[in-house]
C-alpha cells in the first residue's frame, strides 16, 4: 500500500515527490500540536474568568490576538519568502512555535494565554506563505487543484484525532497536560524542517518559473495586481465570516449545549476534521474538471444556509450532523482557492501573493472573533442572529469572485 502511494506521488509530482511528502508531514505535525490544545483553551479561560460574558469576550480576544500576530507577520513573511527562500522562513516558523505551548503550560492567568496566542500567530504567519509558495512551485499545472486537495489533507487529517485526544488527556490526566504533549510534538518539526533541501527548492522554483500557465496568465502584466486585490477582498470577507464562527463554534456547544471537554474535542474532530478531509480531493478534482470559479460559487451558496440552521440545533448530535454537512460543502472550495491564486500571479511573486491574501484573511479574523463575542452576548439566547450575520459575509464574496477573470 505504501509502495503504491509512493508511486502515485511520483506520477503526480515527478522528482519533487519527496519534498512534497516532507512538507506534508511538517504541516501535519505542526497542526496536530496546535489542534491538540484547541478544545482545552476555552476551559482554561473558564477557570481564569468566572463570569460567562467576560469569559466569552476573552475567548474572542484570544482568537483576535492570534490572528493579529499572524496577519502582521504574513506580508513581511511573504516578502522574505521570495527574497530569502522558502526553507529559511519554514525553519524560523518551527523554531518559534514551541514557545507558544510552553506559555500555555506555565499559565496562571489570561496574560500567559494572550502571549501564547501572539507567539503562535507569528509562527503561523511565517509558515503559511513559505509552505504555500513552495507547494505551488513544485505542483504541475494540470493537477494543481487536485494536488492542493491532497496537501490540504495534511492540516485537516491532523485535526481529526488531536482534539479528541486533547480532550481525553485533559479529562484523564489534567487540564494542562495536552500543552505539555503539544510542546513535545513540536520539537521534531524543528529537526525535520532542517532536512529541507535548499538545492531542490531552488530547482523547483526555477522550473515553476518556466512552467506553462493558463493562456490568460501569460505575461501577467498589471492584471495579476487586480486579481490579487480582488482575492484579498474575498479573503477579508471570508475572514470576518470565519472569525465570527470561530467564537460561535466554541460558545454555542459550550453554553447552549453544555458540552464537556471531550465532547468539544469530538465536535472539532468529526464536524471539522473528518468532514473537511472528505471534501478536499473531490473538491480538487471538481475544480480541475469544471473550473475554480463555478465550484467556489456553488460551495458558498450551498453552505451558507446550513450555517444559519446551526443555531436551531438543540442536541449535540444535531449540531455535529449539521456542522459536518456545512464543512463538507463549504470546504470543497479550499483547493480551488489555492490553485486559482497560484496561477493568477507570477511564480516569483507567489510568496508575496500568498502572504497578502493570508493577511487579508487574518484581518477579518482579528475583528471577527470579537464581533462573534459581542453578537453572542448581545442577542443571546437568539443565536440565529450571529450565525446569520456570519453567513452574510460569505455571501458578500460572490460579486468579488465573479469579478475575478
Amino acid at each position: 500500500m505504501l509502495r503504491s502511494l509512493s508511486e502515485s506521488m511520483r506520477r503526480l509530482l515527478g522528482e519533487h515527490s519527496r519534498l512534497f511528502l516532507l512538507l506534508w508531514m511538517l504541516t501535519f505535525l505542526s497542526v496536530f500540536s496546535v489542534s491538540l490544545v484547541s478544545p482545552v483553551i476555552p476551559y482554561l479561560v473558564d477557570e481564569f474568568v468566572a463570569e460567562e460574558a467576560a469569559a466569552v469576550m476573552m475567548i474572542g480576544l484570544l482568537n483576535a490576538s492570534f490572528n493579529s500576530a499572524k496577519t502582521l507577520t504574513n506580508v513581511p513573511g511573504g516578502i522574505l519568502t521570495d527574497k530569502l527562500g522558502r526553507k529559511t522562513l519554514i525553519v524560523a516558523s518551527f523554531l518559534v512555535l514551541p514557545f507558544s505551548f510552553l506559555l500555555y503550560y506555565l499559565s496562571s492567568n489570561c496574560y500567559y494565554l494572550i502571549a501564547g496566542e501572539l507567539i503562535g500567530g507569528i509562527a503561523v504567519g511565517l509558515l503559511i506563505p513559505a509552505v504555500s509558495a513552495l507547494v505551488a512551485d513544485i505542483i504541475p499545472r494540470a493537477t494543481l487543484s487536485t494536488t492542493y486537495g491532497v496537501f490540504n489533507l495534511s492540516w485537516i487529517l491532523s485535526q481529526i484525532p488531536s482534539p479528541i485526544l486533547g480532550g481525553f488527556l485533559s479529562d484523564a490526566v489534567g487540564l494542562k497536560f495536552p500543552f505539555l504533549i503539544a510542546l513535545i510534538f513540536s520539537i521534531p518539526c524543528v529537526i525535520a524542517s532542517l532536512k529541507l533541501d535548499g538545492r531542490v527548492e531552488t530547482s523547483a522554483t526555477s522550473k515553476a518559473s518556466e512552467s506553462p500557465v493558463r493562456e490568460k496568465d501569460v505575461g501577467f502584466g498589471s492584471s495579476y495586481k487586480r486579481a490579487l486585490a480582488l482575492f484579498c477582498g474575498v479573503e477579508a470577507l471570508n475572514g470576518l465570516g470565519d472569525g465570527i464562527l470561530v467564537t460561535l463554534f466554541v460558545v454555542y456547544p459550550l453554553y447552549a449545549l453544555k458540552a464537556s471537554v471531550l465532547e468539544m474535542g469530538a465536535v472539532f474532530s468529526i464536524s471539522w476534521g473528518i468532514a473537511t478531509a472528505l471534501s478536499q480531493i473531490p473538491g480538487g478534482k471538481l475544480a480541475d474538471r469544471f473550473g475554480e470559479k463555478p465550484l467556489i460559487l456553488a460551495s458558498i451558496m450551498g453552505s451558507a444556509p446550513l450555517l444559519i440552521m446551526l443555531s436551531l440545533t438543540r442536541t449535540l448530535t444535531q449540531y455535529l450532523i449539521l456542522l459536518s454537512l456545512a464543512c463538507i460543502i463549504g470546504n470543497l472550495s479550499a483547493p480551488a482557492y489555492s490553485s486559482w491564486l497560484a496561477t493568477s500571479i507570477p511564480p516569483a511573486k507567489r510568496g508575496t501573493g500568498f502572504g497578502a491574501t493570508s493577511a487579508a484573511f487574518g484581518s477579518g479574523l482579528i475583528i471577527g472573533p470579537i464581533m462573534g463575542s459581542l453578537l453572542w452576548n448581545t442577542f443571546q439566547p437568539q443565536a440565529i442572529i450571529p450565525f446569520t450575520i456570519s453567513a452574510t459575509f460569505f455571501l458578500l464574496t460572490i460579486p468579488l469572485i465573479k469579478a475575478i477573470r
